[in-house]
C-alpha cells in the first residue's frame, strides 16, 4: 500500500496508532511538519495526519501550549474550515487528525494553472474570510494563512482553511504574546507578526490580502530575493494597487486589498467579516451559482471543446480522403492497375473510419452531457438555473481572456503565422503518404494528414474568437440548452422539483431538494441517516429566524452558514446518489450541520431572551 523506503516519521506514527489508524502515504511536509494519508479503521474513512515537528514536540511547554490550542481549534466548525478529529500526543510525538479534502491547495493550484479566474479568486478570498471571521469571533487566531493552507475541493471549488495547528488564543492570559518566538511563514507574514509583535485578527487580514493578490494575479505583491528584503519592502512601502496589475478587477476589490495590506494595522479592516463584506460588495449584483449547476457549467464548457475537437477531426478526414485520393490515383498509374484500387479501398475505408470515430466519440461526449443534466435535474436545477450560470461564465471567460487593443495586432499576426506553419506540416504529411513512400512514412503521413490539420484548425479558431462570445456557450443559454434539458427531464417526472421558486428563501429551497434526495435513498440508508428530515427542518427554521434580523449584525453571515451547511448535505447526496461518494462523508457532513443548529439555535435563544427582558424592563418616567 505504501512505497518503501518509508521515513522515521511515517514508522514512528503508525506504531503510535496502530489498530486506529492506518497510515498509507506522505502527503507533504514543511516547516511546521509531515501531513500524511492515512484511513481511520473504525469508520473507514480517509483522513489527513498532521505530525508536528520534533522541534516544537520535544519541547514540554511548546508541546503543551500546541495541544491546548489545537484542541480550541478543533472546536470550530465552519463549512470554510478543515474539521480536527483529534489531536494528540504520545512520548516525543504531537500530532492531529483532520478530516481528508480531496483536491488541491490554493498554492498548487496557482503553480499548475496560473492565477484564479477573477470570479472564482473572489469567491475564495470571501469563503477564507468568513472562515478566518468564525475562528476570530471563538478566540482563535490563525497565524499561519497562506496558499498552501487554503483546500479548494475538487469538483465543488470549494475553499476549506487548514492547519489551524499553531494557532494561539486570543486572550490576555500571560501567554497572550509570542514572547518574542517567530512562529508562521515569513513570505505571509504581517510586518509585526514578523518582527514577533504580538498577532491578532488584523495579521490574518493582512496574510489573505497576500493570499489574494497572489490568487488573482499569480505573484506575491512584494517580490524579493531574501526574506530580509521582503520584510523591508512590506515595512516601507505601500503595497501594490491590484488594478495595475490584474484591469479587470473592479474598482471596490482593489481598494479593500488595499486596505487589508495596509502596514498599520489599526487602517486595516478590523474583522475579517468586514473584508468578506467589501468582496462581495466588489462581486456587486452577480448571481450566486450553487455548486452542481458550477460543475455542470464547467463541464459543458469542457465537453464543448472535446465535441469541437472530435467534429474537426471528422471533417479533416473527409477532406483529406478527397485530397489524398486525388494524389494517389495518378500516382499508382490512372486506376487501372489492381494495386491502385487496393490504395484507394484502403485510403477511403481509412479516413471513413477516423471520421465515423470521430462523430461517434462527440455523440459520446454529448450523451455525457445529457446525463449530467439530468443528475441536475434530480438535485432540483433546471435550465432556468443553467442559462445565468452559463452567462456569467461567459462573462468571466471574456473578462480573462480581454486583450488591450495594442496587443490585438500581435496576436493576429501569430494567428497567421500558426496557420502558415501548419498549412505547410499538413502538406508535408500528405507528401509523406504518397506510394513512394515506405511503409512507415506513409503511416505517420496518414496519422499527420488528420492530426496536423485538426490541431492547426482548433489553435487557430480559438486565437480567432478571442474576446468574442462562445458559440457553444451561446447553444447552450439558448434553443439547444432548452431542448437539452427537455429531453433530459423525460422519464424523471416529478423527481425533479424546480430549484429555486419564485420568492421562495434559499434555505427553504435547497432543505426541500435535500428532502427528495434523502427520500430517494434505500431504505438502509434512510435508517443509518435517521433524524436528517428533523435536523432539515431545524435548519430551515433557524435560517427564517435570521432573516431580515436588524437586531443582530452577524445574523447574515449566520444564514450564511446555515445555508452553506445544508449544500454541502446537498452535494454528498448527490454524490452518494452519482456512486461517487460514502456515507461516511455524509455522516461526516450532518456533525456538522448538527453543530451548525445548536450554535445558531443558542445564539437566536440568547437574542430572544433579551429581547424579552428589555420588553419587561419598567418604563422611564
Amino acid at each position: 500500500m505504501t512505497a518503501l523506503p518509508l521515513s522515521d516519521e511515517f514508522l514512528a506514527l503508525q506504531a503510535a496508532v496502530a489498530g486506529r489508524y492506518s497510515l498509507e502515504r506522505e502527503l507533504g511536509r514543511g516547516g511546521m511538519g509531515v501531513v500524511f494519508l492515512a484511513r481511520d479503521v473504525a469508520l473507514d474513512r480517509p483522513v489527513a495526519m498532521k505530525l508536528l515537528p520534533r522541534t516544537l514536540a520535544d519541547s514540554p511547554s511548546l508541546r503543551e501550549r500546541f495541544l491546548r490550542e489545537a484542541r480550541t481549534a478543533a472546536r470550530l466548525s465552519h463549512p470554510h474550515i478543515v474539521p480536527i478529529h483529534a489531536v494528540e500526543s504520545h512520548d516525543d510525538l504531537a500530532f492531529f487528525v483532520m478530516a481528508y479534502v480531496d483536491g488541491e491547495t490554493l498554492g498548487e493550484r496557482v503553480r499548475r494553472a496560473g492565477p484564479l479566474p477573477l470570479h472564482d479568486g473572489m469567491r475564495t478570498i470571501q469563503e477564507v474570510a468568513w472562515a478566518l471571521g468564525h475562528a476570530h469571533a471563538h478566540g482563535v487566531v490563525h497565524r499561519d494563512v497562506k496558499p498552501d493552507n487554503i483546500l479548494l475541493e475538487r469538483g465543488s471549488g470549494r475553499a476549506l482553511v487548514s492547519d489551524f495547528g499553531i494557532a494561539r488564543l486570543a486572550s490576555t492570559d500571560g501567554e497572550g504574546s509570542s514572547g518574542g518566538l517567530v512562529v508562521g511563514t515569513p513570505r505571509w507574514m504581517s510586518p509585526e507578526q514578523a518582527t514577533g509583535e504580538l498577532a491578532d485578527a488584523r495579521s490574518d487580514i493582512y496574510a489573505l490580502g497576500l493570499v489574494a493578490y497572489y490568487a488573482l494575479t499569480g505573484r506575491h505583491p512584494f517580490e524579493a530575493d531574501t526574506v530580509l528584503a521582503l520584510r523591508r519592502r512590506q515595512m516601507t512601502e505601500a503595497a501594490p494597487l491590484l488594478p495595475a496589475a490584474l484591469p479587470s478587477a473592479p474598482p471596490a476589490l482593489g481598494r479593500a486589498l488595499e486596505r487589508a495590506l495596509a502596514r498599520d494595522p489599526a487602517d486595516r479592516f478590523q474583522a475579517a467579516d468586514d473584508l468578506a463584506e467589501a468582496v462581495r460588495t466588489a462581486r456587486g449584483a452577480e448571481p450566486s451559482v450553487a455548486a452542481p449547476v458550477r460543475r455542470f457549467v464547467a463541464d459543458a464548457e469542457s465537453a464543448g471543446g472535446e465535441i469541437g475537437t472530435a467534429l474537426t477531426a471528422g471533417g479533416v478526414a473527409l477532406a483529406m480522403n478527397h485530397v489524398v485520393f486525388g494524389m494517389l490515383v495518378p500516382a499508382s498509374g490512372g486506376g487501372a492497375a489492381v494495386n491502385s484500387i487496393m490504395i484507394d479501398v484502403f485510403t477511403a475505408v481509412a479516413y471513413y473510419s477516423v471520421a465515423a470515430v470521430s462523430v461517434g466519440l462527440a455523440g459520446i461526449r454529448l450523451g455525457q452531457l445529457f446525463d449530467r443534466a439530468r443528475m441536475l435535474l434530480r438535485t432540483g436545477y433546471g435550465f432556468e438555473a443553467v442559462r445565468p450560470a452559463i452567462a456569467l461564465a461567459e462573462r468571466e471567460r471574456a473578462e480573462d481572456q480581454l486583450v488591450a487593443p495594442a496587443e490585438r495586432r500581435g496576436i493576429r499576426r501569430e494567428t497567421w503565422l500558426l496557420g502558415t506553419v501548419g498549412a505547410a506540416k499538413t502538406a508535408l504529411a500528405v507528401w509523406l503518404s504518397s506510394p513512394d513512400m515506405p511503409t512507415i512514412a506513409q503511416m505517420a503521413g496518414f496519422v499527420g494528414t488528420i492530426a496536423i490539420p485538426t490541431v492547426t484548425i482548433r489553435k487557430v479558431w480559438t486565437e480567432a474568437r478571442r474576446n468574442r462570445p462562445s458559440i457553444w456557450n451561446r447553444l447552450l443559454a439558448g434553443r439547444g440548452g432548452r431542448l437539452m434539458f427537455r429531453v433530459a427531464r423525460l422519464g424523471l417526472g416529478e423527481s425533479a422539483p424546480a430549484l429555486p421558486a419564485a420568492g421562495e428563501p434559499t434555505a427553504l429551497a435547497v432543505g426541500r431538494a435535500v428532502d427528495k434526495l434523502f427520500d430517494a435513498l434505500p431504505r438502509d440508508q434512510r435508517d443509518q441517516l435517521g433524524d436528517v428530515p428533523r435536523l432539515i427542518e431545524r435548519l430551515e427554521a433557524d435560517a427564517i429566524a435570521l432573516h431580515g434580523r436588524t437586531d443582530d449584525p452577524r445574523a447574515a453571515e449566520r444564514r450564511a452558514t446555515v445555508v452553506a451547511a445544508l449544500e454541502a448535505l446537498r452535494l454528498d447526496l448527490l454524490r452518494l446518489h452519482a456512486g461517487t461518494g460514502t456515507l461516511d462523508d455524509l455522516t461526516a457532513d450532518l456533525e456538522m450541520a448538527r453543530r451548525v443548529r445548536t450554535e445558531i439555535d443558542a445564539r437566536v435563544e440568547a437574542a430572544s431572551e433579551v429581547r424579552r427582558l428589555l420588553g419587561r424592563s419598567p418604563t422611564p418616567t
